[in-house]
């Protein structure tokens, strides 16, 4: 418990410095926020003009899909905000030897890498997601008592996603010069935003099992709906213990390929 409180608190002193970075470059700031807000416009502008034209899709129509889009967007949130930059560096720091110097550190190399840097100017991906999942709720006539699937699923999508694109750029131990390793997992979980039926059989059986982009956003979506049991909430659940505990033990034994810079 005081090792956990431990990392807790480097992990505010991270976050504060977070904030003050950003703050020292307000244009820059203002400027990802903008981009974050024209990406929501467009996203979800996609889906209100494609369902004006048919009624659903795979048996969701627009209401509805605003469930598990708001979900995705609090994800896309921890994906740009928390880990696209951190995941972004790790290639770089094996590539170089820039590893040596947080090696000594008296700390995990794991959670110094994966927490280093924090972006904050896709905030209002955080406003777009509250509002889809409020609007989903008032128009469906969910009860708020299911909003607490809500951070349940953000709890494991995050991890789940996490834990895939560190394996993702762990990749980078074993292939010399992968330096864009980082974009095929951020461009990859864009399809979690589609539901899953629209794929065909095998792709159903990697998206829901082998890579779980399916379950991210629609699942918790199709619960909230009451489409499906609360039950199948343990399968996310259960998935996030284990994509965790694979990650780390990828990581650990592909560090021993490590070349430092004096190698």
């Amino acid at each position: 418990m005081k090792t956990l409180f431990r990392y807790i608190s480097l992990y505010k002193m991270v976050f504060i410095q977070a904030v003050m970075q950003n703050l020292a470059y307000p244009q820059n700031f203002v400027v990802w926020m903008l981009v974050d807000v024209a990406w929501a416009v467009v996203n979800i502008g996609f889906f209100r003009i494609l369902l004006f034209n048919i009624p659903e899709i795979s048996g969701w129509n627009f209401d509805q899909l605003t469930i598990p889009l708001g979900i995705l967007y609090l994800l896309n949130t921890l994906i740009w905000g928390f880990f696209y930059g951190n995941m972004n560096a790790i290639p770089e720091y094996i590539n170089k030897g820039e590893l040596d110097l947080l090696l000594i550190k008296p700390v995990n190399l794991q959670f110094i890498v994966s927490t280093r840097q924090i972006g904050l100017g896709n905030l209002p991906s955080v406003a777009a997601g509250l509002y889809l999942l409020w609007y989903g709720f008032h128009a469906n006539g969910v009860s708020w008592q299911m909003s607490v699937v809500v951070p349940l699923a953000l709890l494991a999508a995050g991890t789940i996603s996490y834990s895939l694109w560190l394996m993702t750029v762990t990749l980078s131990f074993w292939t010399n010069r992968l330096y864009n390793s980082p974009d095929l997992f951020a461009h990859a979980v864009d399809i979690a935003r589609y539901p899953v039926a629209i794929f065909s059989q095998p792709a159903k059986f990697i998206l829901t099992f082998i890579l779980p982009f399916a379950i991210l956003g629609f699942l918790p979506a199709e619960v909230i709906l009451g489409r499906i049991s609360p039950v199948w909430l343990l399968w996310p659940m259960g998935l996030t213990v284990l994509f965790l505990v694979l990650s780390s033990k990828f990581w650990q034994f592909s560090l021993k390929r490590y070349s430092s810079a004096s190698s």
